[in-house]
């Protein structure tokens, strides 16, 4: 019987010789995909969804703003880009509010705004972009809350790691002088001292999201760890809180099993109940593969860049999955690790797999029995996320998962 998670892999790996891409052909999907996007998700639609990053008109205005960034349709995709966010602004503000909202980042307000400013920028809006980013600066107060939301403070889609994930792609996308390091520097200790308080054996630094120790980068200790590691912290590797840092960090390596995956809780180490471990974006190691990336490209240890090797090798074999073509547990999720190591290694062997993912997208096999995601033109679970990994299989010297560049000098 086959897995009830993921698609047998039916391509041949990297034999060697040159990688044959079709640019043409990939610039075809995205069109196709933006095409089906935009014919399902009116910007000016009547809707009782959010308009967040995670499922929402943000994401996809993120998307737009992509395409543009990367040469793609021009001044329209930032047209696009500014018809989809000014729904998701309208939306946003009826959760204004609600002070967590403020630094929710992937799932919140926070998101929206920093996707705002970004457009904004672009269109050389700088009154607009300098009122979103008085929004979105609004949820540094609340970051500084050890418990500001009741189902976890630190996690990545709406706690402090998600907000430290959009200071950096803020700084990345308009300017290094957004926020100077002190603030930074008090959302980090925040993130710390939250993580202290109820330190277990195995990792010094430990968190809880909806009452689970989550490991991977969808609630988990993985994605703030990653984040923590983003920050002003690694210019001083001797510190107490680096130590700290790395040591959790080394405990999760700690974790990766033979097969090259991490669990997805703490519990999961103990009771070991999964019958079938997750392979994903949001829990597993295609998530867990950003941290020990940037782990390597910090600390310079090879036993980081070789976890990754080993993640990436379990991907190839376990993540075609069968919940769709999303980034968060989807075939673009997956495909994004390969773009990722053939950043760290330049062996054309990721991506080769990576064209491999992408060719899966329109096989018969994908078409006929892949699931429907519950929102599937989002950033996340849908093609929205989909197009982002297109567009960076274009320019794979530039690839990244949306708000988790390893390689960008973040301040």
């Amino acid at each position: 019987m086959g897995s009830t998670r993921y698609f047998a892999n039916p391509f041949p790996d990297y034999g060697g010789g040159p990688i044959q891409r079709c640019d043409d052909h990939i610039k075809g999907l995205i069109q196709s995909y933006v095409n089906l996007i935009v014919e399902n998700t009116k910007p000016d639609r009547n809707t009782d969804q959010r308009g967040d990053l995670y499922v929402g008109d943000a994401g996809i205005a993120y998307m737009f703003l992509k395409l543009h960034d990367a040469g793609i349709f021009g001044q329209e995709a930032l047209q696009y880009a500014k018809q989809y966010i000014v729904n998701a602004k309208a939306l946003a503000a009826r959760y204004a509010g609600r002070p967590e909202e403020r630094c929710s980042f992937l799932c919140g307000n926070a998101g929206v705004y920093a996707v705002s400013a970004a457009i904004a920028h672009r269109h050389s809006a700088k009154q607009e972009m300098d009122e979103d980013l008085r929004c979105f600066a609004t949820g540094i107060e609340v970051c500084k809350r050890l418990d500001f939301n009741k189902n976890g403070s630190d996690e990545i889609l709406f706690g402090r790691a998600g907000y430290l994930s959009g200071i950096y792609w803020l700084h990345q996308t308009i300017d290094r002088k957004l926020f100077p390091p002190e603030v930074i520097g008090v959302i980090c200790a925040s993130t710390l001292e939250s993580g202290k308080r109820h330190r277990t054996g195995l990792l010094p630094l430990y968190y809880q999201c909806y009452g689970d120790d989550y490991l991977g980068a969808a609630h988990g200790t993985s994605a703030i760890m990653h984040m923590l590691l983003e920050s002003p912290l690694q210019q001083n590797l001797s510190s107490v809180e680096m130590s700290l840092v790395k040591n959790t960090v080394d405990g999760l390596l700690g974790l990766q099993d033979a097969e090259g995956n991490f669990p997805t809780t703490l519990q999961d180490c103990v009771r070991r109940t999964r019958a079938e471990p997750l392979v994903h974006w949001c829990h597993g190691a295609a998530g867990v593969v950003y941290l020990m990336a940037k782990a390597y490209l910090v600390f310079q240890e090879q036993r980081y860049l070789q976890s990754c090797v080993r993640s990436a090798d379990l991907v190839w074999r376990k993540g075609l999955l069968r919940k769709g073509p999303g980034i968060c547990h989807g075939v673009a999720g997956s495909g994004y690790v390969f773009l990722l190591l053939y950043r760290l290694t330049s062996d054309p062997k990721y991506l080769h797999r990576a064209l491999k993912f992408m060719e899966f997208l329109t096989h018969e096999e994908f078409i006929r029995n892949a699931r429907n995601p519950d929102c599937p033109f989002s950033l996340y679970e849908g093609y929205a996320g989909t197009v982002c990994f297109l567009i960076d299989l274009l320019r794979p010297e530039k690839a990244a998962f949306p708000f988790m560049d390893v390689f960008e000098k973040k301040f």
